[in-house]
Parts: structure tokens; sequence; C-alpha cells
């Protein structure tokens, strides 16, 4: 069902005024036509509770012409479509109107067709004018939400220029948003990390069915270099955006955090490698996890074979046994030193005096097993 269209026409020709209420409501049978014959009387309508779609009003009339009513509708609604439909017709008028903003101008007269192209520009006024209205909402709905999030808000044409900046980029990105509208966001970009995000955002560009995320350096107002995270989402064809959204948030101390991770278990695992002895670390079920590179030369596995092989494969098989009860006894929270022989890939067999304890966290759940092996003078017989 099609909304209604409600009409104002404001005419001192109170025979016009019902011809035309009668034509409108034939030709268009959801136009709702409502008649005044005094513009005053049409603006109060306006100034109360009353709302229209659409505004027709004649020329040439006592107390208030159309053009001065026109003045001061688009004093209260400025966008609202007024349609000049007069008799009185010139090129002058015509003039006026259309520099005073009309949003169409349809002279009177030439029978009953007239009052279909009438009809017919109502209509197309009002489309129009919804369409703008919705466009105008959704702008404002998106607006406010953004300028309330948490994380910097930016829109980008094609050319990665900023558009818009919201609020929240101050506190991330350390310039005002009116410093960045209008510059182009690639040039903060550091330019060792420059190529990478252009290419995230041609591809977000040629699909906009890809949303590409980039870490970068970002030169930050005070002259720092800031990490930055952005994901961005192609709403050039959104008539609420018509742009690149990009959401960005600086994660500068979860970089660091990260690299001095990772700077420490590169220290952990060169100290273990220097180890002597076989050092590892397992699941709690007794799956490999980590380990040093003494305790891979001995075994002859790769990494992933490592990995792969249940924990029973690194011993002999008459070891087997002591093993699945060694795990028991870790996981009953005992710590255990015992010597059993390791099981090479090669079929070699090399007795250890091999220690096992359980991590826990600290809720005393487990965690990881993890213990030591050194070599030991015993020989296979002697091996308990």
């Amino acid at each position: 069902m099609s909304r209604s269209i409600r009409v104002l026409h404001v005419d001192d020709d109170e025979a016009l005024l019902d011809l035309t209420k009668t034509m409108l409501e034939r030709e268009h049978d959801s136009m709702v036509v409502e008649t005044e014959t005094d513009a005053h009387e049409a603006l109060s309508k306006l100034d109360g509770d009353a709302t229209y779609d659409c505004i027709v009003s004649d020329y040439d009339m006592p107390g208030m012409d159309g053009l001065t009513f026109l003045s001061a509708v688009q004093e209260r609604h400025h966008d609202l479509p007024f349609i000049l439909f007069t008799g009185k017709g010139s090129e002058e008028i015509a003039s006026r109107a259309i520099s005073a903003g009309v949003t169409e101008y349809l002279q009177k007269g030439g029978g009953t067709d007239r009052y279909l192209v009438l009809a017919n520009r109502i209509d197309n006024a009002v489309a129009k004018y919804r369409a703008e209205r919705e466009r105008r909402k959704s702008r404002e709905r998106y607006r406010a939400l953004i300028e309330y999030s948490s994380d910097s808000v930016a829109i980008l044409d094609a050319e990665g220029v900023f558009q818009y900046v919201s609020p929240a980029a101050e506190g991330i990105l350390g310039y005002p948003p009116e410093e960045l509208v209008g510059t182009s966001s690639f040039e903060y970009v550091h330019p060792d990390d420059r190529e990478s995000v252009k290419t995230a955002f041609r591809e977000c560009l040629d699909d906009p069915s890809v949303r590409p995320t980039a870490t970068y350096r970002f030169e930050h107002g005070d002259g720092t270099w800031h990490v930055l995270e952005s994901r961005a989402a192609n709403r050039r064809d959104d008539p609420a955006v018509e742009g690149f959204v990009v959401n960005t948030r600086d994660v500068t101390e979860q970089h660091e955090a990260k690299q001095q991770l990772r700077e420490e278990r590169e220290l952990f695992d060169a100290a273990l490698d220097a180890l002597p002895d076989t050092f590892y670390i397992s699941h709690p079920d007794g799956t490999a996890w980590r380990w040093n590179q003494a305790l891979q030369d001995l075994m002859g596995y790769t990494e992933q074979e490592m990995r792969e092989l249940p924990p029973e494969q690194f011993f002999a098989e008459e070891d087997r046994e002591r093993i699945a009860s060694v795990i028991e006894e870790v996981h009953a929270g005992e710590t255990v030193v015992y010597e059993a022989r390791v099981l090479t890939k090669s079929g070699e067999t090399v007795p250890k005096r091999l220690s096992a304890t359980m991590l826990t966290d600290d809720d005393g759940e487990p965690m990881a097993l993890c213990g030591i092996g050194v070599d030991t003078d015993l020989s296979p017989e002697g091996v308990d």
C-alpha cells in the first residue's frame, strides 16, 4: 500500500480549489488535498500540528503573493516541496520563482490534462523530498553512532583523503578532526608500511565485499610513531556514507607487549637450546608442546613429527607402562624422578634419568608437564 501524499493548496479562488482537489485526488488515489484561500491561514496550519508533503500555491493572491508565501514557508520548512501553480505567467515571475527556490513552476489552464501534469509534478517532488529526508536521517543516525564510538571513525574518498573524522580521532591520532579533513590519510603512515596499507585499501576499492584489516605505524600528533589497527569497509554506494568507513584503534601497548613477549620467548628458547641436557614441556596428557634442540637432535624427528607422536612412542616398549604410571603420579601432584630408555626415530634406545613435574595455574588447574633428562651410565639392563 502506497503512502498517502498530503497536499496543501492555497488559492483565493474557491471554485478552482474545489476543482483542483477533485482532479488531483481522482488522478492519484493516495493523494489527500487540503485547501486554504488565505496564505496567512495556511502559515498558521504549518505552524500548528498539521504536516504536509507538498505546498501548491497561486501567485497573485490578496494580502500575500505566492513568492512571499514561499519565503515564509522556507523559513519554517526550507526543503518542503513548493509548486507555484498560477494563471499569471510571465518570464519575469518564472525567473523570480526559480531564483527564490521554488520546486516547480506550472501555469494553470490547458484543460484537464494540466491537472494530470500537476499530479505528476507533485508525485515526483514528494518522492524526491522523502528520499532526501530519509537520506538525511540516515546520515544523522550514522553520525550519532560514530561520534559516540571510542574508536576513531573516518570516511575516506577513493583517493584515501579524509572526508570526515570523528571526535574520538583526536585522542587516538593526536590531531583535531578539522586538521585531518582534506588531507591524505597515507601521508601519516610510516614509509615502510605505506605500500601495504595502500594495497589493503585498493583491495577494498576493487571489491566492496572485502573488509581488510591493516596494522601499521602512524605519525601521531605529538611526533611519535603509534601502532594503529584499522578496518575498512567500502560504503561508496550507501547514500548515507558515500565513501570508505575506516575504524581505527591504537594498539601500541598491545604491539609492544607482543614484541616483549616475543623477545622473552626467543631468549627462553635460546637458554633452553644452550642446555646440554634434554628439556621438555608437554601438555597435561603428555603430548609434546615445547622442547629444546638437544631433545630434538637426540630423537631425530622433525618438529611436526614430535608434535604428532603420542607420548609412549618416545620410549622403549618395555618402559611404556612405567611412563603411563609416571603421568598418573604427576597428575596426583608428585614430582617424579625415574629412569627410562628413550626410543629415537632410528630405533636406538638411549637410557636417561628423567624428572617430571606438573605446572599449574593460580587456581591449581594443570597447565603442563615439564622435565629434564640427563645421561645415565646405567646399561639398559639396569634401568628400572
